[in-house]
């Protein structure tokens, strides 16, 4: 696939028309147009505004690669080449919170990914309140930390039980938990400290890269 086209997909896959794309490269929509029917290629500048918006890699949009997930055997062993296996613990809402269960079976991913973040975990993504930035029903890899920065997409427990994909802000007077979503009705929710008393948030991880349902069609 070349980088037009990977573009491309990136672009529809978020529902974005070729102008809000180019805002967030920083150029002109009849850039995205060149690119996309492979008249031009981006520069790198570009490129990196691209993947730091979406939170991807570099390569995901330069290199040509099928990121289909595909199950294997909890005891097979690592897949020589271009993959290895990462655990997939199960549900994570983006939107009503569900419960995170044990893992549910392995998932392989691309082994730059798997080798950078050894520790982390795969959930399936439900819900539409952070379609800006992930769909539902992709794979979300998350790494198991507690220590995040304002602004973080972070798996986040409401109560020790529920686990939810949500942009995390800590204040002084609580905590906001922020959807990224084209539909309205995803709103912000702010927890003040008498509510983190009777509902403690727990941070979970954080989002470090997903991979695109199986259903996405290109």
């Amino acid at each position: 696939m070349s980088i037009g086209r990977n573009i491309k997909r990136l672009r529809e896959l978020h529902n974005l028309s070729q102008k809000e794309f180019a805002e967030i490269a920083g150029v002109s929509d009849k850039a995205v147009s060149t690119w996309e029917n492979e008249i031009k290629e981006p520069r790198m500048g570009a490129i990196q505004k691209i993947a730091d918006h979406f939170n991807i890699l570099k390569s995901d949009i330069i290199e040509d690669r099928n990121f289909n997930v595909s199950p294997i055997d909890k005891n097979a062993p690592v897949i020589k080449g271009s993959s290895k296996p990462m655990p997939l613990l199960g549900s994570i809402a983006a939107g009503v919170p569900l419960e995170m269960v044990t893992v549910r079976e392995w998932i392989n991913v691309p082994t730059e990914v798997a080798d950078q973040y050894p520790n982390g975990f795969l959930v399936e993504v439900n819900g539409d309140s952070m379609n800006k930035i992930i769909p539902s029903g992709a794979l979300a890899l998350i790494v198991p930390v507690t220590d995040v920065n304002n602004g973080d997409i972070v798996a986040v427990a409401v109560n020790g039980y529920d686990a939810t994909l949500k942009r995390f802000y800590k204040f002084q007077n609580g905590v906001t938990l922020e959807p990224e979503s084209y539909n309205p009705k995803n709103v912000t929710q702010f927890y003040n400290c008498n509510d983190l008393e009777i509902n403690p948030i727990s941070i979970k991880g954080k989002l470090v890269w997903y991979m695109a349902p199986l259903n996405m069609k290109f």
